[in-house]
């Protein structure tokens, strides 16, 4: 059996990671891999995104290949989890009370 491939995430995009985009790319290369099984390895990673994270798991979710993250970093792990489990937002006052008023 095959071992499962292991990418450095910060070789394939950067130690920031940002944009939406570059989730896409880095999954459709992702994607062309023969591997069935890839571990994605967050090492030296500085900081995350709420954007690339939620792309991130929306296409780790829509892969066909297991994908298994290594060395991930605290604020990353905090990132992934406030994407997975949003929270109810505190409403602060009800917009459709509101009304213009001519100055």
């Amino acid at each position: 059996m095959k071992s499962p491939t292991k990418i450095l995430i910060k070789e394939q995009i950067s130690v920031d990671l940002a944009l939406r985009n570059t989730v896409t790319v880095f999954f459709e290369h992702l994607e062309l891999l023969p591997e069935k099984e890839i571990i994605i390895d967050f090492a030296d990673v500085k900081s995350i995104s709420r954007s690339f994270a939620h792309e991130y798991l929306t296409r780790k979710n829509q892969s066909k290949k297991n994908i298994i993250e290594t060395n991930v970093p605290e604020n990353v792990k905090k990132m992934f989890q406030i994407v997975e489990q949003p929270s109810d937002k505190t409403l602060i006052f009800d917009l459709r009370s509101i009304r213009a008023v001519p100055l």
